[in-house]
């Protein structure tokens, strides 16, 4: 008799383990497929932004492309100006002295930017939603500035202390490494 009802116990205390791990499962918006987003800010030089294309397997993330400025239908659909029509986004500035890029600003996001996509590859999503980026003012297309938070370009790296710590971060181009997170970020949650 003592057999049969530790047999019951365990068979009980099985179906209640399992109940919850599917309970849990279900309830934790978890993330699984292919995800897009953007973003992007007008400043005095022209529209700058990234378009990422995110892999997530059970809230982890596998990888992510930046598709800006690609045939990729998603950045089509999303890379438009007020008119509709098709629209380039700056990803890196060229050298520009009087806005202070120069060759070797440049080139530091262009040599290091597939290492800093690569660098999401194992992240949870959980951990990436909760890093905050900073930003400075947006700009309107008639040049006047809207208020502070609102899309604009990333703060430097004094200003972005969250965005330095997660290791998201290229040496001295902050504002991509920001605009990348804030992609990837606004990918996850749609």
């Amino acid at each position: 008799m003592k057999k049969i009802f530790k047999g019951l116990s365990v068979l009980v205390a099985a179906t209640a383990l399992c109940a919850g791990v599917a309970t849990a499962t279900a309830c934790s918006g978890g993330y699984n497929g292919t995800y897009y987003g953007e973003y992007h800010y007008m400043s005095q030089y022209g529209v700058y932004g990234m378009v990422v294309e995110v892999t997530v397997e059970n809230n982890i993330i596998t990888g992510v492309k930046d598709i800006t400025n690609t045939d990729d239908s998603y950045a089509v659909s999303v890379q438009k100006d007020a008119n509709g029509n098709a629209q380039k986004w700056t990803v890196v500035s060229n050298a520009n002295p009087d806005y202070g890029w120069t060759e070797n600003s440049v080139s530091n996001w262009t040599n290091n930017e597939s290492w800093l996509l690569q660098q999401y590859n194992g992240k949870a999503v959980a951990d990436i939603l909760e890093i905050s980026v900073f930003t400075d003012y947006a700009w309107k297309l008639d040049g006047s500035a809207k208020e502070p938070g609102t899309m604009g370009q990333p703060y430097n790296a004094d200003h972005n202390a969250e965005l330095q710590s997660s290791g998201l971060l290229i040496t001295n181009s902050t504002q991509g490494s920001g605009r990348l997170l804030l992609a990837v970020q606004n990918a996850l949650k749609k």
